[in-house]
């Protein structure tokens, strides 16, 4: 079927069975669960037969067994007295109550009701519930239902939905995370509301930093130390993470949001950032320089109080023994700056390689700390790349290669491809890099990368130049920045959803029911407008937005 523009398959299509069917691990014999095959948590749809009578009532229409999409329709139990981690014999098959069934927008299609029928569903809360199978066996017509084991809990699927997709508090949500029984993956919903809900980060909001150094780090690039101003050390962060800067500047009309790379801690126990100074482009007058660096370069000195949010960011390290290889270009440096710092301070002793491609020393920031860094652990080594070395750069000491770094450069260089790789440096340089390691049979999950600036994915192939680019109602194009992963994305016009630019862009955010409903895919909006193509069942606090269902009407900074 199709569903927003999009080719679906679906499990929805099911026929009365009039005889003995098998109940497996998986489910049903000869049942397609499509999108679910492989979760045996949610092997068996049950739904109520009582709730079918309540829906021919309002749609006006019959509705036979299966319309759905549920492997049984039963009589007993009810939502309200079924409880998470119950388990039920029917036939000789023995089952396990996972978690209450939510709507997706394929139901909407299979009942031609519209794309706001999934919250009309969620509303009711006549939803039917998911078990997995403990004991397999055959199910047949008219088979008794016994409950042969209570759960432990107390948390009934009508309970569990309610707070799971209403608006729950955080005595609720440390009540289902308490289930034994919960399903690993709501298990890690739960603990993303209860994040939310109780802050979550190393700071709640905005807090005022005050500016303690400045100091010029390259032509260009300026690095600032952040403190807390009462002389408190800030909170840990994780190496690639970034810190957003909520800047009042002059004339802008409004706080101007960026998010700029924790290079170290300064040596008052706060973080250092490093802002790269962006001039206008060439050949384009109407565009203007860089709002936010110029306004930090030329009137935020010394002593100077700023708004920061918390650190935050997926550019990080992940563990593991293979070898480390950072890749970058430019001022794609910043992060890796602070991954070579916690790598050589790493007990486990991982090899670390880092190879950076510059024009000269001039333009190479915070070279020597690298220098300094790479000389004080055997298992790290460097490869610096000058495009344009200057007359006074002497290779051998300030740099080791004339040339521009390549996927070619890199096989050259490197001992071996089998390791863990960190990419960060503009939009031409990650797209070529990036899809050269793949070519050379580097597993795409081994492969991260973060881009600085306006730059689309660098994955090749990624389908967002399908559609011609929109604009906003002033005939201005619609920007998408994804300010975690640095993309900056045009609009489409046959885009349905942020959410699937944002796939279509390389990104892979958390989602689920496409239909406003879970909340899985809530994240911050920093700025611009969003409509939406269906309305969230529960509304959006403000600042947040549902990706699944949002489109920019003008353009956004999604904290994505």
């Amino acid at each position: 079927m199709i569903v927003q523009g999009e080719s679906i398959v679906t499990g929805f299509d099911k026929r009365p069975a009039s005889g003995a069917v098998r109940v497996g691990p998986d489910g049903l014999a000869g049942d397609d669960h499509v999108d679910d095959a492989l979760d045996r948590d949610r092997a068996v749809l049950l739904y109520q037969r009582g709730h079918y009578d309540l829906w021919e009532s309002e749609l006006g229409r019959r509705l036979p067994p299966g319309t759905f999409g549920e492997n049984l329709t039963i009589a007993w139990p009810p939502d309200e007295e079924v409880m998470l981690g119950d388990e039920l014999r029917v036939g000789d098959a023995r089952l396990r109550v996972t978690q209450p069934r939510i709507p997706c927008r394929k139901m909407a299609v299979r009942l031609g009701e519209g794309a706001g029928f999934p919250g009309r569903y969620l509303r009711s809360g006549r939803l039917g519930f998911f078990c997995a199978v403990v004991r397999p066996g055959h199910v047949r017509p008219g088979d008794r239902i016994e409950l042969v084991r209570r759960g432990t809990g107390g948390m009934s699927m009508a309970e569990l939905a309610r707070t799971l997709h209403g608006e729950p508090s955080p005595d609720a949500l440390r009540r289902v995370l308490a289930c034994g029984a919960l399903p690993a993956t709501l298990r890690a919903k739960a603990a993303k509301l209860l994040e939310r809900a109780a802050g979550g980060e190393a700071w709640p909001g905005e807090r005022t930093l005050v500016v303690t150094a400045r100091r010029r780090e390259a032509a260009g690039v300026v690095s600032f130390d952040l403190a807390d101003p009462d002389g408190a050390r800030l909170p840990e962060f994780q190496a690639g993470q970034f810190l957003t800067l909520v800047l009042d500047v002059p004339g802008a009309g409004r706080p101007v949001v960026r998010t700029y790379t924790i290079v170290g801690r300064g040596e008052d126990g706060g973080y250092r950032i490093a802002v790269k100074r962006e001039l206008a482009p060439p050949g384009a007058p109407g565009v203007p320089a860089g709002l936010a660096s110029a306004y930090l370069h030329a009137q935020v000195p010394v002593g100077a109080r700023v708004r920061a949010r918390a650190p935050r960011g997926r550019f990080v390290l992940a563990p593991g023994r293979r070898p480390v290889v950072l890749v970058s270009a430019g001022i794609g440096i910043t992060p890796m700056l602070a991954m070579l710092d916690r790598l050589a301070a790493d007990e486990h002793g991982r090899e670390v390689f880092l190879a950076h491609g510059a024009r000269s020393s001039r333009a190479f920031a915070f070279g020597s700390q690298v220098r300094r860094i790479v000389a004080s652990n055997v298992l790290l080594r460097s490869h610096v790349m000058f495009s344009r070395p200057e007359r006074e750069d002497v290779r051998g000491q300030a740099f080791d290669e004339a040339g521009r770094l390549t996927p070619a450069v890199l096989e050259r260089i490197l001992p071996s491809l089998e390791a863990d790789f960190y990419v960060c440096g503009p939009g031409d340089f990650m797209q070529d890099m990036i899809n050269g390691l793949i070519e050379r049979g580097v597993p795409r999950d081994r492969v991260r990368f973060e881009v600085f600036g306006a730059a689309r994915s660098p994955l090749r192939d990624d389908g967002v130049q399908a559609g011609a680019p929109a604009v906003d109602a002033h005939g201005r194009p619609i920007l998408v920045t994804f300010m975690r992963s640095g993309l900056a994305v045009p609009w489409r016009e046959n885009t349905f959803s942020l959410l699937a630019l944002a796939e279509r862009a390389g990104l892979r955010p958390d989602a689920s029911c496409r239909s406003g409903l879970c909340g899985a895919c809530m994240c911050r909006i920093d700025d611009g407008e969003v409509e939406y193509a269906v309305d969230p069942v529960n509304g959006v606090p403000p600042n947040q937005v549902l990706v699944c269902c949002a489109r920019p009407t003008t353009s956004v900074m999604l904290d994505m």
